[in-house]
């Protein structure tokens, strides 16, 4: 039984991880909640603002780069190992709700994260003005991969000719575009994903951007 906002938040974020928006009756969500009506409507009088409650507490909170790096690493490669680590350490967050969403309901047949991003879908259709808050995390996630790669060239880290804004660009979408192909498939433990992923991307600092010999 939910007994405070934070709970409600995070039962009927499980509702809308496996349901859409449209069908997610506030009788749905008081019954995920374990409460009547009025239980879920006292905290939040409409369904949307409990939606949005939940958007804000799972994507704009948990992606927010501050949320998942006191300072950035002094160096690239260690910034890459740092970067990779903070979003593991997030996303299990939402593994594990996930997962005791389908061992309720007996599902395995889906990888968790598959889940996050039909969510994610939903936050971008029905939260109001949502698009920039996105792109403002998306924005500050970029600044930092900047910065960190503007310090290395700087520090002699990687090749002096580097540009800098491309390699930002480069370093971000290898890491989204492995993390979304592998959000479609099963089997793919979180630790390992990560170690993977981190060495991609050092593979691709050693061999485009760093000094040979």
């Amino acid at each position: 039984m939910a007994t405070n906002r934070e709970e409600v938040i995070d039962k009927a974020f499980k509702v809308f991880l496996r349901m859409n928006y449209e069908k997610a009756s506030i009788s749905t969500l008081a019954k995920a909640c374990g409460v009547v009506k009025t239980g879920v409507v006292y905290y939040f009088p409409h369904k949307q603002d409990l939606f949005m409650a939940v958007a804000e507490k799972f994507v704009l909170q948990l992606q927010n780069p501050a949320n998942k790096f006191s300072r950035p690493a002094d160096t690239l490669a260690g910034f890459i190992d740092q970067y990779v680590a903070g979003v593991t350490t997030a996303m299990g967050r939402i593994v594990d709700l996930v997962k005791s969403c389908q061992e309720e309901e007996n599902d395995n047949d889906c990888c968790p994260n598959f889940y996050y991003i039909h969510f994610l879908s939903q936050v971008r259709m029905y939260y109001p003005g949502i698009r920039e808050k996105i792109e403002d995390i998306f924005r500050r996630d970029y600044d930092l991969w900047f910065q960190v790669i503007e310090k290395a060239k700087i520090n002699g880290e990687i090749k002096k000719e580097t540009d800098v804004a491309k390699a930002a660009a480069l370093f971000r979408q290898v890491f989204f575009g492995m993390s979304y192909e592998q959000s479609f498939l099963n089997g793919m433990i979180a630790y390992i994903f990560a170690s993977l992923v981190s060495e991609i991307l050092l593979c691709v600092m050693l061999k485009h951007y760093c000094n040979q010999g």
